[in-house]
């Protein structure tokens, strides 16, 4: 996978990790999300949009079965609207969440050969 689009899964999950611990604490969370009406599971919801879509079109990704976790995030946002069982939803999603951090920070970066010789196929020159 490249570098930047590695970047920007690290980035996202590690903001989804602290939005799902926050939201799986008893009362807390709940209240939080309840206070605004449920946006932050929306929010959430894009965010893991966004992190299955980055799997799907990158070519180079060794970790393309890793894209249940961001499907299982959506699936979860959806199901997390009912209290206590949001609460566990968000403590699932929180552990699958590290698992999918730490598969990302061990992938293979894909780095292009900038010194790879150009071999052509055919003579180009004229013969006279």
């Amino acid at each position: 996978m490249k570098s930047i689009i590695r970047n920007i899964l690290i980035v996202l999950s590690v903001v989804l990790l602290l939005s799902e611990l926050f939201y799986g604490i008893p009362f807390l969370g709940g209240s939080f999300i309840l206070g605004l009406s449920w946006q932050p599971l929306f929010v959430n919801m894009f965010l893991y949009l966004i992190m299955l879509v980055i799997l799907m079109v990158d070519k180079q990704n060794a970790i393309k079965p890793m894209a249940v976790v961001p499907l299982l995030g959506i699936i979860g946002s959806i199901i997390a609207f009912i209290p206590f069982i949001g609460m566990i939803v968000h403590w699932i999603l929180f552990f699958l969440l590290i698992f999918f951090l730490l598969i990302v920070l061990s992938s293979p970066i894909y780095v292009p050969n900038k010194n790879a010789r150009v071999i052509y196929t055919e003579d180009r020159r004229h013969k006279n």
